[in-house]
């Protein structure tokens, strides 16, 4: 019962205290009752000598066990004189209607409880740790006086005006030394759910210590950084089923749902809510000191301080290293957990275990030796890019054991995939496939690693072959789960789609999604569950859907999408957030885009506050930002966040990845809008060396050969436009066939050329094909089914044929 003005408890009309109470109790001026809890009612009253408003408590029953409990807790606060408690001023007991109640004057806090303040306030992540150390060290302060608390949570921690937090509420506390003296029975349970350790819910009030007020303070932390309990059905859950929860199921790594929380203070207060007692802190003071630790950067208690650990912690503190070492250290978990899975029977467990505890001392040392070759003092004062460190680490690969060497390589290859650096990508994956076959790895890590070429070679536009390794995926494991098998078929749905196969992927996108609802969803596969891969197959589907047309469809199966993942995730999650920003493409693919403009600037600004300026999916968001205000004739703006974008991409990922060339090619495009025809044919040709470089033929390598040749066309280069259009067009046939729409578009402005090079009979062959075709697949009122038809009515008028040109004309125009 927490005794502020904002308290949780349940609001009286201001009329009702002169009825219920005298307008003085115990020479205290009554204002108005502000909070009622289970054993009490808190008023703010006016003491006279000294002037001062304090919180007037006065016991709500009249056993003589909650009296009882009421004095004990002033026998408690009297002692207390910290900074961050609650004073007590005065206790005694004052006559009411011929009993005797207790009461006590506290000091009054005027503010709000812990959350919502940070709520309020939208402070950033350092300021919130800040205010938990100063909530740990008043607890801690208690704890020194013998005093357990056993009812914290947020509403019984207030902020005041300026800025200190202070823990109030000690009614069900008890004195450590004194077994609190018969006031809790055997089995009884007292606190709030929610926030209560697993000995507290069980009962066992003898164990309940120093370190049960740890665990409700690793909840109070856990929901003031992620915005939710770390098991949100404590809520409302029975105490027998709660107990259950709390001691049988794990909740969710802090680091998974906040980004910003990964590394050490996800272990910090992953292991202040530890379920047993002894993994926790031993108290208060050591939770709050390695909460200071991680806003000093400085190494935390929460783990094993390794030289690798400890050096990269330095990183951090110095910050003298690239982002590559963040990177590097997934090496050691995902090692660690591949490493884990060799162990075939009960009957070589001990040749086994030794045999892992091998790989794991080979994995560290090599992480070690990863850390050391990024630090500044090896390598000149150079920092090191996160392809640098891989490169390194891919070197180095010769010294390990070659289960440790394969668990390694599969981290390297997720690396090498999420930079872009996709021929690097699938020589790794070779190599662990030839390593996985030599070691005799389980069937389940060979299709995992098959799915993962079958990934790479899709990034490459190799689908025949991504295809194949796709079925080899399948084909190795015949214990396939129905999880990692959804996980199959929606990386098949996913090559077509990028083969420019729409109608295939569709049908596969939407055969996920159906059988997902036929699966349990608590069953998992590693890291996936038939919900997330029914989720991402909804969101691929939608832009395939969005590039086929059908707007409404795709906006609609989009908003669901963002629905979902702002109730299960919260609105700031950077799920919720990539949805959000699909949501403002897709209204833009319909035309919306003052609809389009309005999501990506809100989806923006919260990914600027939630991951920074230079996270790579604010850096995308920024990009169709710039898209956006492109389309709405917004060219300084667009060019501005285009350059932005671009810079951030680049030093991120690289010049190679696909999203920094998409932002690349938009800048090219604008640059050409704003007449800077030189700087863009330049940046054109230099998107177009780099995928030449990189060796990959995917579609998307074809749409800056397209710019670049209507840029030629634009300039009045029109024999040279002609040559690129003529190889562009056979390109993309030979890439995804000639009845492709990408196809269509390219022979559409290829006749276009030929058109102003006077060459009317070829122009219309061209546009006749490419008009039909563009008809058939997106429709006859589709804007670049209509762009065709108007550049094949001019060509039927150039040959003389008006009939046929009104009648294209006609049948083009834009109906109402």
């Amino acid at each position: 019962m927490s005794q502020h003005e904002h308290a949780t408890t349940h609001a009286v009309p201001a009329g009702a205290v002169a009825s219920a109470h005298p307008a003085h109790i115990a020479g205290y001026e009554i204002q108005r009752l502000i909070g009622e809890g289970g054993m009490g009612r808190v008023y703010l009253a006016r003491e006279a000598h000294p002037p001062r408003d304090v919180a007037l408590k006065l016991v709500r029953g009249l056993s003589e066990g909650a009296a009882a409990r009421f004095r004990r807790e002033a026998l408690m606060l009297a002692p207390l004189e910290h900074p961050g408690i609650a004073r007590l001023y005065a206790a005694g007991e004052a006559d009411f209607a011929g009993v005797r109640l207790p009461w006590l004057a506290l000091e009054y806090v005027r503010g709000t409880d812990l959350v919502t303040h940070a709520q309020a306030h939208r402070l950033d992540l350092p300021a919130r740790l800040r205010l938990l150390v100063a909530v740990c060290r008043a607890v801690h302060y208690a704890h020194g006086r013998g005093v357990i608390h056993r009812d914290l949570k947020p509403a019984n921690i207030l902020v005041g005006e300026d800025g200190q937090p202070k823990v109030l509420d000690f009614g069900i506390a008890h004195l450590r030394d004194d077994g609190d003296a018969g006031m809790t029975q055997a089995g009884q349970v007292l606190g709030t759910v929610p926030y209560m350790s697993p000995e507290q819910l069980a009962g066992r009030s003898r164990e309940v210590d120093a370190r049960s007020d740890v665990y409700a303070l690793g909840v109070v932390a856990y929901e003031l950084i992620a915005q939710r309990l770390p098991h949100p059905r404590l809520s409302t859950s029975t105490l027998l089923d709660a107990l259950a929860i709390v001691r049988d199921e794990d909740p969710p790594r802090l680091g998974a749902l906040v980004p910003t929380a990964r590394g050490d203070l996800d272990h910090v207060v992953m292991k202040a809510l530890a379920t047993e007692p002894e993994r926790r802190y031993a108290s208060a003071a050591q939770f709050g000191a390695d909460l200071e630790r991680v806003l000093d950067h400085r190494p935390v208690d929460a783990r094993a301080p390794t030289f690798g650990y400890v050096l990269s912690r330095v990183v951090r503190r110095h910050r003298a290293l690239s982002a590559a070492l963040a990177t590097i250290a997934l090496v050691l978990v995902a090692a660690t957990v591949v490493s884990l899975r060799y162990a075939a029977s009960e009957s070589q467990a001990r040749r086994e275990t030794e045999q892992r505890a091998t790989e794991l001392a080979a994995v560290n040392g090599f992480l070690d030796r990863m850390l050391a070759s990024a630090d500044p003092q090896q390598t000149g004062g150079a920092a090191l890019s996160v392809s640098d460190v891989v490169d390194t680490a891919a070197n180095e690969l010769g010294g390990l054991e070659p289960r440790a060497r394969l668990a390694v390589l599969t981290t390297l290859v997720s690396t090498r995939l999420s930079l872009g650096e996709f021929a690097q990508a699938l020589d790794l994956n070779t190599q662990a496939l030839a390593l996985a076959a030599s070691v005799g790895a389980p069937a389940r890590d060979v299709s995992t690693l098959q799915r993962q070429h079958a990934t790479i070679e899709t990034e490459l536009g190799h689908f025949d072959a991504a295809r194949a390794a796709a079925n080899a995926a399948r084909s190795v494991y015949a214990d396939l789960s129905p999880v990692a098998a959804l996980g199959l078929d929606l990386t098949a749905a996913r090559i077509e789609d990028e083969a420019g196969k729409p109608d295939l992927a569709e049908k596969g996108y939407r055969g996920v999604i159906d059988k997902a609802k036929s699966i349990d969803p608590a069953a998992t596969n590693r890291s996936e569950t038939a919900a997330v891969l029914s989720e991402t197959a909804r969101s691929n589907l939608a832009a395939v859907l969005r590039d086929r047309g059908a707007h409404d469809e795709a906006i609609a199966l989009t908003r669901g999408i963002l629905a979902d993942r702002t109730a299960r995730l919260g609105e700031k999650h950077p799920l919720t957030l990539a949805s959000r920003q699909k949501l403002a493409l897709a209204l833009a693919a319909k035309g919306d885009n003052a609809a389009a403009d309005t999501e990506v600037r809100a989806a923006l600004a919260t990914q600027r506050e939630v991951l920074g300026d230079t996270h790579a999916s604010t850096l995308t968001t920024i990009q169709s930002a710039a898209n956006i205000a492109l389309t709405l004739g917004r060219l300084d703006e667009a060019e501005a966040l285009t350059r932005e974008a671009l810079k951030g991409l680049e030093a991120q990922l690289g010049d190679a990845h696909a999203q920094t060339l998409s932002s690349m090619n938009t800048l090219a495009y604008l640059l050409e809008d704003r007449k800077r025809i030189d700087e863009a044919e330049a940046l054109y040709r230099r998107i177009i060396e780099i995928q030449t470089r990189q060796g990959t033929a995917h579609p998307t390598t074809l749409a800056p050969r397209n710019n670049l040749a209507m840029l030629l066309m634009t300039a009045g280069k029109l024999d040279a436009a002609h040559d690129e259009f003529a190889t562009l067009v056979a390109d993309a046939k030979a890439s995804v066939g000639d009845d492709h729409a990408m196809t269509a578009i390219f022979r559409s402005n290829y006749g276009l050329c030929l058109t102003r090079q006077k060459r009317y009979a070829e122009a219309r062959d061209v546009l006749e094909a490419s008009h039909a075709r563009l008809e058939a697949s997106m429709g006859a009122q589709h804007a670049r089914t209509r762009t065709a038809a108007q550049r094949l009515a001019d060509v039927y008028a150039a040959l003389g044929d008006r009939g046929k040109a009104e009648a294209l004309r006609a049948a083009a125009a834009p109906k109402t």
